[in-house]
């Protein structure tokens, strides 16, 4: 909606409060979240504010949403300030190109995000990472289930991976996943694909030694059985994008096939799955 109306970027920030909002154990509590959009004032005028405002009211949003206007700025630089790098120990580094590493890391991956999810700084996707690390061995293939900005299988083949795939719905995603791999020159090991090409080629796509879905909990619960099948022999399934109280309604999903632990970073979550031995 937002988009439709002109808007030139859309942020969103967590904040501390969470609200209630359907009866289902694994959508009870939802984080609430602060939406900002920005417009250029040539084009956002009093017509479009209040048709935009009568569309919002649709959403459960607090009292105060408002619109307002702001100063004048580089707009191309201001937008850095807000994408840090994450570190992991000393094994790795994760940032945009004009940041540079402070100390000597054992991996640095260059990741841009565009208008992809992935920069490393979300918990969910640093219990990933942390993950990765401890897991990735040369002889694997990663398939990584909802890849955003490709952070997860890129920084799998820069540990040493043979081979990642990445996979989203977004046809945009899957643009800047493969860029970020010409970024790190890793992109003769991994591709990313659209879920459409992913499905109809499914049959004839090798296993995932590590396959990972860092999504929303219900996405979790109603892929489960694609994910399962994607998981090889001995093979180990890492499941992120969940807060600590969806955790067992998301794993009851898979139990019957693997056995979870479980890897937390603030209110989220990982649960690392080992396949049961048949």
């Amino acid at each position: 909606m937002l988009v439709q109306a002109g808007a030139c970027s859309i942020t969103i920030e967590e904040t501390e409060h969470q609200m209630f909002l359907e009866e289902n154990q694994c959508d009870s509590t939802w984080q609430v979240m602060r939406l900002s959009a920005l417009f250029d004032s040539k084009t956002l005028d009093s017509e479009l504010i209040q048709k935009m405002e009568l569309k919002l009211k649709r959403f459960p949003l607090s009292d105060s949403q408002k619109f307002c206007h702001l100063p004048t700025k580089n707009w191309n630089e201001e937008w850095k300030k807000y994408i840090q790098p994450t570190t992991i120990n000393r094994d790795l580094w994760v940032g945009p190109e004009w940041e540079m590493p402070k100390t000597q890391y054992r991996h640095v991956v260059y990741i841009d995000p565009g208008l992809a999810f992935g920069t490393g700084s979300h918990e969910t996707t640093y219990l990933c990472l942390k993950t990765l690390i401890n897991r990735v061995d040369k002889d694997m293939c990663i398939i990584d289930f909802g890849c955003g900005s490709g952070i997860l299988g890129i920084v799998a083949c820069c540990l040493g991976a043979k081979c990642s795939i990445g996979v989203d719905i977004d046809h945009v995603a899957v643009e800047i996943s493969n860029q970020n791999a010409n970024r790190n020159r890793v992109q003769t090991k991994f591709k990313a694909v659209q879920l459409e090409e992913f499905q109809n080629s499914i049959d004839s796509v090798s296993k995932g030694d590590i396959v990972i879905a860092n999504i929303l909990p219900n996405t979790l619960i109603e892929n489960a059985q694609v994910l399962k099948k994607l998981v090889a022999n001995q093979g180990c399934l890492i499941l992120s994008g969940v807060l600590t109280n969806q955790s067992q309604i998301v794993s009851d999903a898979f139990q019957d096939e693997f056995e979870f632990s479980i890897t937390q970073r603030g209110d989220w979550i990982a649960l690392i799955g080992d396949r049961r031995e048949e």
